[in-house]
């Protein structure tokens, strides 16, 4: 891609994993939007109220979450899906609906375009609402928030 200059622009393209069970089904998504959520968790930090000043405790970060909306391609391989992305749309909607039933966490990973892992986190689906578009692809919303592990 060029800018008006004539200069190079690098064009990042994020590959989103999600997986189950250390592993036991993978799936990367066909399709990831442009402006792709990274959430960094909230800080619950406190004040107190002392007799001459404020005080300021530091505290706990938050769990973090995010919500995106895509697409899943039926019956049909775009040009821009990754390699390893299937084309059968069901068989995303059945994955997601298979682990939520049995209650397993999931775990997401992104990879930016030189494979570096810019997000790794186990989570949970609070949301998954997918819809058939007129084409036969299925459209989804979906919303996940951060699974911590009890050790």
């Amino acid at each position: 891609m060029s800018r008006a200059d004539g200069q190079e622009v690098a064009t990042i393209a994020y590959k989103v994993i999600i997986s189950v069970n250390n592993n036991e089904e993978v799936f990367t998504l066909p399709h990831v939007p442009v402006d792709f959520p990274l959430p960094l968790p909230e800080q619950h930090n406190e004040t107190y109220t002392g007799l001459s000043y404020d005080y300021r405790r530091i505290g706990t970060l938050g769990l973090r979450s995010l919500s995106w909306s895509s697409f899943f391609p039926v019956g049909k391989r775009y040009s821009w899906m990754p390699a390893e992305a299937l084309e059968d749309g069901w068989a995303y909607v059945s994955f997601i609906e298979r682990w939520r039933d049995r209650k397993v966490p999931f775990r997401i990973i992104v990879l930016d375009s030189g494979g570096v892992c810019r997000l790794n986190m186990p989570c949970t689906v609070d949301s998954f609402e997918p819809s058939v578009r007129r084409n036969g692809d299925i459209a989804y919303t979906i919303a996940i928030t951060e699974y911590r592990f009890v050790v």
